[in-house]
């Protein structure tokens, strides 16, 4: 970010929207219930509590809050309240109803589960939402690698917005304090190489947005039982590209 001197606070809002789909081929109701458990299992909000706070140590976020919840029958939610930096007791006014943080309302990590599985279909279907917004020095763009390769994404929507302004000592307004043309301008050159990808970006307004499919795919990982199906595996492999490209282009094919 550019070294701007500031009359108090950055006041600017750093925002990004990260996305993930993943999908998997399951014949049966029985393997359907299977997958979902195994999501389920594997993201729970224990889990995903542990996870937003790597991603507090790696943006360099203090954490104020915590609140998680798994929900009936599946799926999850964390929410974290973040600051810059470390608050003192003295800084926080706290009575039975509410924690008031001044300047840090604004800063929060939160992240929710949606497992799916249709009774028509033999595709079920996994989606996390993570939303990450700081104000401040912190940035949500350092950690779009690590979110990537942690949840090997077969489809990875992601928005990134810069609200409000902060001035520096002589009023003058600043609307962005950072250097940025795409939010692929932030990922490394393997990822970039392995996704397909669209770019829509409204640079007057701030507004940056990628979204991105696999290439290929390793078919081995998109179903429960591949040597029980092996003798099907063209016919499978087109129904989840189908299912695939109908989440990346938003509409029924």
């Amino acid at each position: 970010m550019q070294k701007i001197k500031l009359h108090e606070f950055n006041n600017l809002t750093k925002n990004l929207n990260f996305c993930i789909y993943n999908i998997c081929y399951t014949d049966s109701e029985k393997e359907k219930i299977k997958y979902i458990n195994l999501i389920n299992k594997k993201y729970n909000a224990e889990k995903l509590t542990i996870f937003l706070k790597k991603i507090c140590n790696k943006i360099g976020a203090k954490i104020l809050n915590i609140a998680n919840q798994n929900y009936i029958p599946y799926g999850s939610s964390v929410t974290f309240l973040i600051s810059e930096e470390q608050i003192k007791k003295k800084n926080i006014i706290n009575n039975k109803s509410a924690i008031i943080l001044a300047h840090l309302n604004k800063s929060h990590l939160c992240i929710h589960t949606y497992p799916e599985k249709h009774p028509d279909t033999k595709i079920s279907t996994f989606r996390i939402d993570i939303e990450i917004s700081t104000c401040g020095l912190i940035s949500p763009l350092k950690i779009l690698n690590y979110l990537i390769l942690k949840f090997k994404s077969s489809i990875i929507t992601i928005d990134y917005r810069i609200r409000g302004f902060t001035r520096n000592t002589i009023g003058k307004k600043y609307f962005i304090d950072h250097k940025i043309n795409s939010i692929k301008n932030f990922l490394s050159n393997d990822i970039k190489e392995k996704y397909d990808s669209i770019d829509l970006n409204i640079h007057q307004e701030n507004i940056f947005y990628t979204k991105m499919i696999l290439k290929n795919i390793n078919i081995k990982k998109y179903i429960l039982n591949y040597k029980k199906y092996k003798i099907k595996i063209k016919k499978i492999k087109s129904l989840l590209w189908k299912e695939m490209k109908e989440i990346y282009y938003g509409k029924n094919l």
